[in-house]
């Protein structure tokens, strides 16, 4: 503990040289403005109007909450429903989480108000400890943590941080080695007591002790009451916004509140439980507040350079000076703009150097200004006698041909509304699949002239990692499919220790390793989460690496026979067929190879059962049961698999060769004999 406690101590003395210990005067009066603008006895008559965002009112209570008094704690995060009643534009009329079971939108809105003045009251009798149940039970629910906590704060700064999300106070407790109690307020008070009771911010406010623990330790998102990472909890009741409460599938209920505790989670069972499905219905929910928000002129410029390289870059630079300046040196072009935004997205340490070296390399070998030997194409700049560089003809015409959409975006960066591909990778492991494919690796290149050359190419979980690093503000999702089928230990190698949820960047044991190929320093952010299939049947858990196993949380999905309720093909019960076919394969070999739900839900008539039946259930209990038909006849009937009967002319020419154990064929059934023998199989 006393190297964690000289490290925070050093790190408040070089934060204290850029900051004071206390607010700026411009915000302590505007936390007075909130007051007088809402004073707490005039709450009791707060109007709907007066309350809810949506209707262009910039005056309203959660406008003030969330935008005017951002600086005191931001809450921009996700959607209006995070207030429980807004002014739906789209339909022009008021909405209200369904959680609040109301009749009306006055209903729902008179039971947050209720709430929030249970609190206050609360506070104001000193009676702190019971602010976490007024909270889950009066009105308010204990999913609204921005809700409950802002408000505590701009009424009283002196007895609460500017911080609402669970986690994030959880993680500062646990970084300075504190147990977090549970709750919304309590670790919010516990954590304040913890850092009042430090010298070292004796003088501090309690808005700047938010900033500093922010910068001590980055929880991702912007610095604020509440992060766009924002709580498990939240996510719960925007989703019961769309879906009444009770018609929230228990799977998602289950894997949400996972992720409350751990980033990697890996959901195992038979084929066909639905383990991939229930992955990208989980993706669809948890990226959904952030698909609602376009993507920022600043994020789709860094997107634009991302797919760019080095000389592109110095290309484009010289390219926009072309009308004002035409010639440059090498270490001006290190002081623009564009190539020092791009600077920010990559590994590179030395910038003049990597200008120089890209200059040099893509200059015509006709050029004799230029010693340097290894040039490549396409040879874009050239250089004089007085060592200035310009972008030859050659050069503009690459821009204009092969950089013009990128040109026009840089000068004219657009909004534009993001999918679930920009925050969500699938991948799916297989025998062959390797370390230089899902890290990086070396691979040839081939340019213009045939040239071969041989570079690092990122792999696509390191791709996704320096993806959400740039983007704190967002999650990321990375998905492994049969990540079981691939050998762990050589696809991450070295890398698997970085995954874990303490080692993560900005964590309390954050680390970072140096790549073999590339020689970069790598680590894995904090919002990636990282969601893998495993099938049972294919290979058994036991057999799935030790350390893979350490460092994830694992969610089983069985068959569900219930999902098959009134699925009745002519007398044929679907979930009873299912159901009993289970029943035997456990008892035959184990639970591990059961067959999935997911293997009957599109059959709708007999057509469909018969290709089903043969076509998928059959193949896959052949190669369960491979080469002992006698259990598999026990499983699916005499009907279905018969011996093979050989006779005595077929046995005398084999002589020796025949076995005289049974063989045995399986049965092409259709019609009334494929009913019976299912529904024999099905009692």
């Amino acid at each position: 503990m006393d190297n964690q406690i000289k490290d925070w101590r050093a790190e408040l003395h070089n934060w204290l040289q850029n900051n004071p210990k206390t607010m700026p005067d411009n915000l302590r009066q505007l936390r007075e403005e909130f007051v007088q603008r809402f004073p707490i006895e005039r709450l009791a008559d707060l109007t709907l109007e007066e309350y809810a965002s949506g209707q262009r009112n910039s005056d309203s209570f959660c406008y003030w909450l969330e935008f005017k008094t951002h600086e005191l704690g931001g809450i921009r995060a996700g959607t209006v429903s995070k207030f429980g009643v807004w002014w739906n534009k789209k339909e022009a009329k008021w909405a209200w989480n369904k959680a609040l079971r109301s009749d009306s939108p006055e209903e729902a809105f008179q039971k947050l108000k209720d709430g929030l003045l249970k609190l206050i009251q609360a506070v104001e009798a000193n009676q702190f400890d019971k602010l976490d149940k007024i909270g889950a039970q009066q009105g308010l629910g204990p999913r609204r943590n921005s809700l409950r906590a802002k408000p505590l704060y701009l009424y009283f700064p002196e007895n609460f941080l500017p911080i609402s999300n669970p986690t994030h106070l959880k993680n500062f407790l646990n970084y300075f080695y504190q147990q977090p109690q549970e709750g919304l307020h309590s670790p919010n008070r516990q954590l304040l007591k913890f850092l009042q009771s430090q010298p070292e911010l004796e003088e501090f406010d309690t808005r700047q002790m938010m900033c500093f623990l922010y910068h001590l330790l980055p929880q991702g998102g912007e610095r604020s009451l509440m992060t766009n990472s924002e709580s498990t909890e939240e996510l719960m009741e925007d989703i019961e916004v769309e879906l009444e409460p009770s018609t929230v599938p228990q799977e998602l209920k289950q894997l949400i509140k996972i992720t409350e505790r751990t980033r990697n989670i890996i959901l195992y069972g038979p084929p066909g439980t639905g383990k991939t499905y229930w992955l990208r219905r989980f993706a669809e929910f948890f990226l959904s507040k952030q698909l609602q928000v376009p993507i920022s002129p600043k994020q789709r410029r860094q997107e634009i350079l991302q797919g760019l390289n080095w000389y592109e870059v110095i290309a484009l630079t010289l390219y926009l000076h072309k009308q004002k300046k035409q010639f440059f040196r090498a270490s001006e072009l290190g002081d623009e703009p564009l190539i020092n935004e791009y600077w920010k997205l990559t590994a590179t340490k030395k910038l003049d150097n990597m200008i120089q070296a890209m200059l040099q390399s893509h200059t015509d070998p006709s050029v004799k200004t230029v010693l340097y030997a290894n040039r490549r194409s396409p040879f874009l700049f050239e250089k004089n006698d007085q060592k200035q560089w310009w972008l030859t003809e050659a050069g503009q015409e690459y821009v204009e041909e092969n950089l013009s959409e990128q040109l026009q975006e840089i000068h004219n960066p657009k909004q534009t509304a993001p999918d679930l591909s920009k925050y969500l990778e699938i991948v799916t492991f297989h025998q062959s699949f390797a370390y230089e494919e899902f890290i990086e690796g070396l691979k040839p290149i081939t340019d213009e002239e045939g040239q071969v050359r041989y570079e690092v190419v990122d792999g696509v979980f390191k791709s996704i990692c320096k993806q959400a690093e740039l983007d704190p503000e967002h999650r990321y999702l990375l998905i492994i499919d049969e990540i079981n089928r691939a050998n762990i230990a050589k696809v991450i190698g070295e890398l698997i220790t970085l995954i874990e949820d303490d080692k993560r960047l900005g964590e309390r044991n954050g680390l970072t390793l140096t790549l073999p190929y590339s020689g970069q320093k790598f680590g894995v952010p904090s919002n990636l989460y990282i969601l893998g299939t495993m099938n049972t049947a294919d290979r058994s858990i036991a057999l799935l690496d030790i350390a893979i196993r350490r460092r994830f949380a694992f969610v089983e999905l069985m068959p569900n026979p219930n999902l098959l309720n009134g699925k009745d093909i002519d007398g044929i019960q679907l979930d009873k067929l299912l159901a009993q076919l289970n029943h035997r394969i456990v008892a035959l070999l184990s639970h591990d190879y059961q067959i999935g739900h997911s293997y009957f839900l599109d059959v709708n008539d007999i057509e469909d059962l018969h290709f089903t039946w043969y076509h998928r259930v059959i193949p896959l209990l052949q190669e369960y049961f491979y080469n002992d038909g006698q259990r598999l006849q026990a499983l699916i009937g005499e009907d279905f698999l018969q011996p093979v009967e050989v006779d005595s002319a077929t046995h005398k020419a084999l002589k020796d060769l025949y076995d005289p154990e049974l063989k045995y064929e399986i049965k092409q059934l259709a019609g009334e004999p494929f009913f019976n023998a299912l529904r024999n199989l099905a009692e």
